[in-house]
């Protein structure tokens, strides 16, 4: 793929951390609440109707081994868990969302069924070949400085005939300022990348792809409500974080509302599976 294809911006990353800390919060709760609706302890563009689709699309059941990169606190993991009653897997690179998750899966009554651990997913994965049957990855591959390379570990820990779903919110669709990128990538580096991209990698690493769908609409919807809600509880949150922390995360999610209303960037759903005679399935 040619370096032309993609873009790459931002500070050495800050990550996610100022939500971490305080993820499950009072205030915190609140603020999902007001800008999700639904709130399931995501904290990205996911929604709650997605997941019970991406269950299906993933082909999950109870006895499914399941693994989530990316994790963070777990929302979606455990609103997994508790929907089909598999056991599941999270990684993530943040101690603050892992502790998060873990407090989140025995609140709930899973912490029996989940398994955390902290990875830096521009490295080797941890796990052994074909030790599992589903894996997703929701809005965390444009953090990656390699996604080829987890692409193809993904590919090595499924089994056969495997899924992996994940989600990309940094897919050039329109034209794109130097301001833009770099707002945009206000939480830490950020890989943006032009259509087709991610279906060729996902190919070259041994996969079939099965589906694409644009979920643009999402990140519109989720951006606009936590942009809302951000500011209605503006000196709550600049007494938690900050008045600069606070007002980065305001140009940022400006940004992401901008540059999603006018499809600048888009967030794409890639759904695909495993061939089976893909050398990392065979051994």
């Amino acid at each position: 793929m040619r370096e032309s294809d993609r873009m790459v911006c931002g500070p050495p990353s800050r990550g996610y951390e100022s939500f971490y800390r305080e993820f499950d919060s009072p205030l915190m709760r609140v603020l999902r609440r007001e800008a999700y609706g639904e709130d399931i302890g995501q904290h990205s563009w996911v929604t709650a109707e997605e997941l019970r689709q991406d269950i299906v699309r993933l082909k999950l059941s109870s006895s499914s081994r399941f693994l989530d990169l990316g994790c963070g606190p777990c929302g979606p993991l455990t609103f997994i868990l508790r929907s089909v009653g598999c056991r599941g897997c999270g990684a993530d690179v943040s101690d603050f969302a892992l502790a998060a998750g873990r407090a989140r899966a025995a609140a709930l009554g899973v912490e029996a069924s989940i398994s955390l651990h902290r990875l830096d997913l521009d490295e080797i994965l941890p796990f052994a070949d074909r030790s599992f049957d589903a894996v997703m990855a929701l809005d965390v591959v444009l953090h990656l400085r390699d996604r080829a390379k987890l692409f193809r570990e993904v590919a090595r820990i499924l089994a056969p005939f495997g899924r992996f779903l994940l989600t990309d919110a940094g897919v050039v669709t329109g034209s794109l300022s130097e301001q833009d990128m770099r707002r945009r990538s206000a939480q830490g580096h950020t890989q943006l990348v032009l259509p087709g991209f991610n279906e060729t990698e996902l190919e070259n690493a041994g996969f079939q792809m099965l589906e694409t769908e644009d979920r643009t609409s999402s990140v519109l919807h989720n951006s606009t409500g936590r942009l809302a809600a951000s500011l209605a509880h503006q000196s709550e949150l600049e007494k938690l974080w900050g008045m600069q922390e606070f007002e980065r995360q305001r140009v940022y999610l400006e940004t992401v509302v901008e540059l999603s209303r006018r499809r600048a960037l888009s967030r794409i759903m890639f759904l695909a599976e495993l061939r089976s005679h893909h050398p990392g399935a065979e051994r």
